[in-house]
């Protein structure tokens, strides 16, 4: 799926909707939720999963829009990423918030209670999808309209790739975690060396570019960090799917590959 349609199909209101049973418990193979004795549990339950779901679109069409304006040179679109941000923002400060209190309030063991920390760690792992989006939304906002020069469009087919890698990770993370499907989320994690290699791919193109023509140094390295930006996204896509595995299964995560953020100069732009 390309990028376009990736945007269309993440912003499209209702990006993963739920299937519901007569009892209007959501369905999956071994649902935590399914069948639940207290209703109340039940819905506080469905209602931090389907957050969390929500979430899960807006930020892959963060992702879409934030690289598209870079590729198009943009600048409406970059601005409305940056707009959208704080409602990123939101969405995981709410699911951490109502997380918190359920533990709190209702004590849960076992399913529940693993179900309420993946959430948990899905709306974190959102919000830093987030990041990475507004950083490329922030580089777009910078160029100028593409030159022959330019090296943005010397790995433009590189990005395209990339978004799309990252974009379906993290459809089929989220859409996992919507189903309680624990085949879609092991698919992710396999996917995830494949776009670890276009990523080390498109490094090595860049570096032989920068090496020819020193005059772009500045662009050169921010394009480095949107590829990256990309990779990570890729990441947190498969900590997504790792959750769900621990919220299905109680299979412990393992732990995730240490973050290589912007340098400061980079962020703070």
């Amino acid at each position: 799926m390309q990028v376009d349609e990736q945007i269309a199909a993440a912003s499209d209101g209702a990006p993963f909707p739920a299937r519901e049973t007569p009892g209007g418990v959501l369905a999956g193979g071994g649902d935590p939720v399914e069948g639940h004795t207290s209703k109340t549990v039940e819905q506080t339950l469905i209602g931090l999963r389907m957050r969390a779901v929500e979430m899960g679109g807006l930020v892959i069409d963060q992702v879409g829009a934030a690289v598209k304006s870079l590729l198009e040179r943009d600048a409406h679109l970059a601005e409305l990423v940056l707009s959208r941000e704080p409602l990123v923002n939101d969405y995981d400060d709410r699911l951490d918030r109502d997380s918190l209190t359920y533990i709190a309030l209702q004590q849960p063991v076992a399913n529940d209670l693993r179900m309420a920390r993946a959430v948990a760690r899905v709306g974190l792992e959102l919000e830093r999808v987030g990041d990475e989006s507004k950083k490329i939304a922030r580089f777009a906002l910078q160029l100028g309209a593409a030159s022959a020069g330019d090296p943005v469009v010397a790995v433009a087919r590189y990005l395209r790739h990339m978004a799309d890698l990252s974009m379906g990770m993290l459809r089929n993370a989220v859409r996992a975690l919507d189903e309680s499907d624990t085949g879609l989320a092991t698919e992710v994690l396999a996917r995830d060396r494949e776009l670890d290699r276009e990523y080390a791919t498109a490094l090595r193109q860049l570096m032989s570019y920068v090496m020819q023509d020193h005059q772009f140094l500045k662009p050169t390295i921010d394009t480095m960090f949107a590829l990256k930006g990309l990779e990570r996204v890729g990441d947190h896509a498969k900590n997504v799917a790792e959750q769900v595995l621990y919220m299905m299964d109680g299979e412990k995560p393992a732990s995730p590959k240490p973050a290589r953020d912007y340098p400061p100069a980079a962020a703070a732009r």
